[in-house]
């Protein structure tokens, strides 16, 4: 569990660079695209060093992968309430609401297991 609580943001965002370099791949070979898989190119190798950086215990990396998740987290509570098409899905608020306070806790535990705040 230690593991979990001190490494998920990597993981989550290791999905994302898969995905991206996957559209990458599906533009550029198999669709002969040249100019738009720079636009998922260039994301992924942001994301892929921060990554790297982070499991290399650089605390700057965390602190990154902290913040875009704690972001990433009020835009999922804020779309409890604002979003209509989430309105529209009959459990969509619901599971929501049940995943915005575990997506919390997830982030509290990340941020004390690594000791991001401490002076």
């Amino acid at each position: 569990m230690g593991v979990i609580k001190k490494n998920w943001p990597e993981f989550i965002a290791s999905l994302l660079v898969i995905g991206l370099l996957w559209k990458v791949f599906e533009q550029s070979v198999l669709e002969h695209h040249f100019i738009i898989p720079t636009m998922f190119f260039t994301p992924a190798v942001v994301i892929g060093n921060v990554i790297f950086y982070s499991y290399k215990n650089y605390k700057w990396a965390k602190i990154i992968l902290f913040w875009t998740f704690l972001i990433g987290d009020l835009c999922l509570f804020l779309a409890i309430f604002y979003s209509p098409s989430l309105a529209k899905f009959a459990f969509g608020p619901i599971i929501i609401g049940l995943w915005v306070p575990f997506f919390t806790c997830l982030l509290y535990w990340y941020q004390k297991s690594n000791n991001l705040f401490d002076g």
